[in-house]
């Protein structure tokens, strides 16, 4: 986890999230991979094209108020990892 599928439409989504400029004002910070097996814990992200496969499907929103997870995403993966844990439970 997690496989993502991304959608375009809000109202299929599992999960709506806000990609965010600003480190602090972030719930995840996500690092982003093409390997599924990379993807095993909540901060690093893989996506993939096929439905069936993925363990949420995500629709990105342009509004932070509409998100229900705000990330801010890392080009290390070692830096990856929850700043509200409390939301733990989403992803």
């Amino acid at each position: 986890m997690p496989k993502l599928f991304k959608t375009d439409i809000a109202s299929e989504a599992d999960l709506k999230v806000f990609v965010t400029d600003i480190r602090s004002e972030a719930d995840l910070i996500v690092y982003e991979t093409t390997s599924q097996w990379e993807a095993t814990e909540g901060p690093v992200w893989c996506y993939t094209d096929i439905r069936s496969e993925a363990d949420k499907i995500v629709h990105f929103t342009d509004a932070q108020w509409d998100a229900d997870l705000t990330v801010y995403k890392t080009d290390i993966q070692s830096d990856a990892g929850w700043v509200n844990s409390a939301k733990s439970d989403m992803v």
